[in-house]
């Protein structure tokens, strides 16, 4: 017998599909190999694209009452600002970047699924998967075997769903590590803003969270000791270092097994679109489950992720810092206080999610 659609992770991306699967009167059975949520967040931005598509839901709503509105972006040298962008100004009904740590964003998806009769089944891994024109058979750690109308791979940049189908994960990393930490701080820096400053050698980016606490992006050596005239650094309450790379998988869509998330692209921080991404992956993959045109998949989505990955890639290089025209910038800050409003029109509605369509209603 024909099974229900089965979601694999339970980050942003999968509950957001379950979410969105329930709405359209399907449910779904979502597993997540980790017996409890991670209280880290990768994810601090909710752009407007993924506060309209969970509109519905009530998600936003609860969203929106525990998170922070921004509406500007500060770019800066070390002794000076060079310019702030405007994230208002575009007809939308939310027109600004909701700061919103993505353990709280899991909370409140887990939340509007549980009201919904949906429960994450924790601590059960997909162990394999076989999907074919006799359909798909899934095998989960339990012993239990399943055989799903559909699959949802949205199972990390490490997904156990892409890598055990055979789909290719092509794109290039960065040789050099970035740092990440959270960390409290005392700051003249507008708390209701990120900050992020060009250095000579890279870039130290600040985002606020809530309250003191802080997030700090860097890729240069001893970050910390970086921080701005007026910042003093007090406890840091978690840190880490990663690396940075941009990949699309090779498949996104065949045989009923669709990747969604991390699983399907992964790009830099730059821009906050990875999580956003990810959530208009799970609103398209529900609307195509609905109308029985999953087969759609593939072609609506690739163009769109394509897309943003490579203006990421585009964007990244300039806090990086190692090309010519961002040490150029650095070397004639002028440059940036001149451009930046002339390019808010293309640079607002790209980190809003509103720079295309989603191809479904």
């Amino acid at each position: 017998m024909t099974e229900t659609p089965l979601i694999v992770d339970a980050g942003p991306t999968g509950l957001s599909a379950a979410l969105f699967l329930r709405e359209r009167g399907i449910p779904a059975r979502i597993i997540d190999a980790a017996l409890e949520p991670s209280v880290h967040s990768k994810a601090l931005g909710v752009n407007a694209r993924t506060l309209e598509l969970l509109e519905s839901t009530g998600v936003t709503e609860a969203m929106l009452a525990q998170g922070q509105i921004t509406r500007t972006m500060n770019l800066w040298r070390p002794d000076r600002k060079l310019a702030t962008i405007n994230l208002g100004g575009i007809d939308h009904p939310y027109p600004f970047m909701l700061i919103l740590s993505q353990a709280e964003s899991e909370r409140l998806l887990t939340e509007a699924l549980a009201e919904r009769n949906i429960t994450v089944e924790r601590g059960v891994e997909l162990t394999d998967i076989n999907a074919g024109d006799s359909g798909i058979a899934v095998t989960l750690s339990s012993g239990e075997t399943l055989t799903p109308s559909v699959v949802l791979g949205a199972d990390g940049a490490h997904s156990t769903v892409r890598k055990t189908l055979g789909r290719g994960f092509p794109g290039s990393s960065y040789p050099e590590p970035w740092y990440l930490c959270d960390a409290r701080l005392t700051t003249t820096l507008d708390p209701t803003s990120p900050h992020a400053f060009l250095l000579d050698e890279g870039a130290l980016l600040f985002f606020p969270i809530k309250g003191d606490l802080w997030r700090i992006f860097s890729n240069v050596a001893d970050p910390l000791s970086h921080a701005p005239a007026g910042t003093t650094i007090g406890t840091i309450e978690w840190e880490s270092d990663f690396g940075f790379s941009h990949r699309v998988a090779d498949t996104l869509c065949a045989d009923n097994v669709c990747l969604a998330g991390d699983a399907a692209h992964i790009h830099s921080a730059v821009g906050a679109r990875g999580m956003n991404l990810g959530i208009e992956d799970a609103y398209v993959f529900a609307a195509l489950v609905a109308e029985n045109r999953i087969a759609d998949y593939e072609a609506l989505r690739r163009p769109v992720i394509e897309s943003v990955v490579k203006t990421v890639a585009r964007a990244t290089e300039l806090p990086r810092g190692h090309t010519m025209m961002s040490k150029i910038v650095r070397r004639v800050p002028s440059a940036i206080a001149w451009l930046a409003p002339k390019a808010e029109h293309i640079i607002r509605p790209w980190v809003l999610g509103l720079d295309h369509e989603i191809g479904v209603d």
